[in-house]
């Protein structure tokens, strides 16, 4: 019997076979990709820009693998951030095998340190098949780069620490009051959704001034493993301060906590969903309750396991409680999922006491893992090979979707469908999104022809400059395709009649390929061009009497004549000159946009950078804000043209939007031929 604890090695290494044997699904941009590129920025040498998990462990994982990958695995020798950008899956791939062999080895203490410190291998096996019972936390242990497979690694070394408490003889120790308020940090900064675990430790640290130090320990502990985003403090208060006060997900929506109509069916769909959980749950809340009443009203201590019980269900309850507010997947729930075998560890142990049959432990432990193992066999399966069929299903639509386009359409410019497209090039652009752009030089080095219709904000974009099909055809010509969506009839339709005319060619489970319709597109832009009018244009040739303003052809002012500059001029003798004493220039009020009509705003550029950058915005930011730095088409002699289109809102209606150069890092560049177009409602 001495060798039935190796035993506990069994689940650890079905969880790393199933785990391995999973397929990934190809460019799966959220968040994978986000998580890779905030990797690979930090490796770059670069703060990190994304907060909202906080997630910074799951990065500083990511970035020691990328590291040793690349130094050990580096044929071409490139840079590290070349490396990433171009082999991205294969990263993807390391990374996520790295968060599967840590929690290998989490399974397996947890089981190993549960034997020695309950002296049950079956109680030990029992706790690690818990951690089996949600098909959605295995899927994300097993396939994502995210914080939920590391969330699982930290909650067994949570349960760990909660069975070494348990029977440690020095329980008043304040090594346990750093110990919990360690690894509580850890878990807060790997994703918010660890927050109800704070509590536990409050049921069983002794004293009150250890629960306070313990509270006040939290601070360091998430500062330390949060040390990379630190300069991003203020953005991740305002993130979080939003995703409390408003009720909608992601902090929009109304004002308010909770939205009463989805909160508490979302609680009836957390207990539907965890059948397991939810009876462990009501069991727990249960016995506690009733030993908490009891033991007060006969002014009895609570024990121990009491106390434990009690905290256990006190951080599951707050887990649901919070989770209910934008319920719509499970992982939101792993930390309070995976405390479901340590809680039904002490109710049991307590109602076994309570009716004095512990002599019947050593039947009743195995007899209940059996029972646990069947249920989870029989329900597990079917499961698990749904989520991987489709995976598989997915990764081989894509293979084949694109081996189409490289045989049958080599010579066609792309445009890739974003953000909801699963391709290389869409990953890499949304993950750069939230790295803040800090990797997108040396992305647009390597991939400079690349294009996107972003489905957000319904407009054609060189990774985050915005043009136009008409920029396409002037640089590649008019063979185009749209690769990756829409899959909705509505949209492309309405994609076809505002912005370029599609021809479906493929729509499959995943994936849709459009052509440029050119005869239709010929005839809008025919139509376009007749219902559009010049509202106001500068070349900085004229000057008002006073020389306080440019003037254009029709009399409209233009502020900040005092740049105007001989040195260049992409038309007549003068541009406008920006340089570190001009930070402002060339501010024009538009005033009173109408609803449903499009405008655009153009300037052209000469400059080695891109400091200076053309902008449109109304008196309050929050209504109207567009700034554009990048450019996609630059002419024979350098000039690169700036544009910015939009569409006004009704909630424009009388506002006044400001048109100006803004000179961000006050390094020189010239502008000149600012044009701002009006395209009437009845345009195509």
């Amino acid at each position: 019997m001495k060798y039935l604890r190796y035993s506990v090695i069994l689940l650890p290494a079905l969880f790393l076979w199933a785990g391995l044997n999973m397929h990934l699904a190809k460019f799966a941009n959220d968040p994978q990709y986000v998580y890779l590129l905030n990797s690979a920025a930090m490796c770059d040498g670069k703060n990190v820009g994304y907060i909202d998990h906080p997630g910074t462990t799951v990065m500083q994982i990511g970035a020691a693998t990328i590291f040793l990958k690349h130094s050990f695995s580096n044929p071409g020798k490139k840079p590290v951030a070349e490396h990433v950008l171009t082999s991205p899956h294969k990263f993807i791939i390391s990374i996520r095998n790295v968060l599967l062999f840590l929690n290998v080895i989490g399974l397996f203490f947890l089981g190993w340190m549960a034997v020695k410190k309950t002296g049950s291998v079956w109680i030990a096996l029992l706790l690690q098949a818990f951690t089996f019972i949600s098909a959605n936390t295995l899927d994300h242990a097993w396939t994502k780069i995210s914080p939920e497979p590391l969330l699982f690694l930290i909650t067994c070394i949570y349960i760990i620490a909660i069975l070494c408490f348990y029977t440690d003889k020095e329980k008043n120790s304040w090594k346990w009051v750093i110990a919990f308020a360690f690894i509580t940090g850890a878990g807060l900064a790997t994703k918010a959704t660890f927050l109800p675990l704070v509590v536990f430790p409050l049921f069983i640290i002794p004293e009150v001034k250890k629960k306070m130090v313990y509270l006040a320990s939290l601070i360091p502990a998430f500062v330390l493993f949060t040390i990379p985003i630190i300069p991003e403090y203020k953005q991740m208060y305002y993130w979080f301060r939003d995703l409390i006060s408003h009720s909608g997900i992601y902090g929009h929506g109304e004002k308010g906590v909770i939205d009463a109509s989805t909160y508490f069916p979302n609680i009836l769909k957390i207990m539907l969903n965890n059948p397991v959980f939810a009876i462990v749950f009501i069991a727990g809340a249960c016995v506690a309750a009733y030993l908490l009443v009891r033991n007060y009203k006969t002014k009895k201590p609570f024990t121990l396991e009491v106390k434990i019980l009690a905290g256990l269900v006190a951080s599951s309850a707050g887990g649901i409680l919070m989770v209910a507010k934008h319920y719509h997947s499970n992982h939101y729930l792993i930390p309070v999922l995976l405390l479901t075998g340590v809680s039904f560890y002490f109710v049991l142990k307590i109602v076994l006491e309570k009716i004095r049959i512990t002599h019947l432990q050593k039947f009743i432990w195995p007899s209940l893992f059996l029972v646990l193992v069947l249920f989870l066999a029989w329900k597990l399966p079917p499961e698990m090979k749904y989520i991987n069929e489709g995976y598989r299903l997915t990764n081989e639509e894509l293979d084949a979707t694109q081996a189409m386009v490289e045989a049958d359409y080599p010579d066609y410019t792309k445009i890739y469908y974003y953000p909801v497209s699963l391709n290389k090039f869409s990953a890499l652009n949304f993950g750069d999104v939230y790295t803040q752009r800090r990797m997108l030089d040396k992305i647009k080095e390597l991939y400079p022809e690349v294009y996107f219709y972003n489905s957000i904000e319904k407009s054609i974009q060189n990774w985050n400059a915005q043009t136009h099909v008409d920029d396409l055809i002037y640089k590649h010509g008019n063979r185009i395709m749209l690769i990756g969506g829409p899959r909705g009839e509505a949209e492309a339709a309405e994609i076809s009649e505002k912005d370029f005319p599609l021809k479906n060619i493929y729509k499959g489970r995943l994936q849709a390929i459009y052509l440029l319709d050119t005869l239709r597109y010929n005839r809008q832009v025919e139509q376009k061009e007749s219902n559009t009018n010049i509202l106001a244009e500068c070349d900085a040739e004229d000057v008002t009497t006073d020389r306080q303003y440019f003037r254009g052809p029709t009399g409209e002012k233009f502020a900040n004549a005092n740049t105007r500059s001989r040195e260049q001029a992409r038309s007549g003798s003068y541009s406008v000159k920006m340089d570190e004493s001009v930070e402002f220039a060339l501010e024009y009020l538009l005033t009173e946009p109408e609803p449903g009509t499009e405008y655009e705003v153009e300037v052209w550029r000469k400059a080695d950078n891109n400091s200076g950058r053309l902008v449109v915005s109304s008196a309050d930011a929050r209504l109207f804000y567009r700034a554009q730095a990048d450019h996609t088409i630059t002419d024979e002699n350098g000039w690169q043209l700036l544009r910015i289109t939009f569409t006004a809102t009704p909630e424009m209606e009388g506002e006044t939007l400001k048109i100006y150069l803004w000179n961000k890092d006050k390094q020189p560049g010239f502008f000149d031929d600012l044009v701002i177009r009006k395209r009437s409602k009845n345009a195509v």
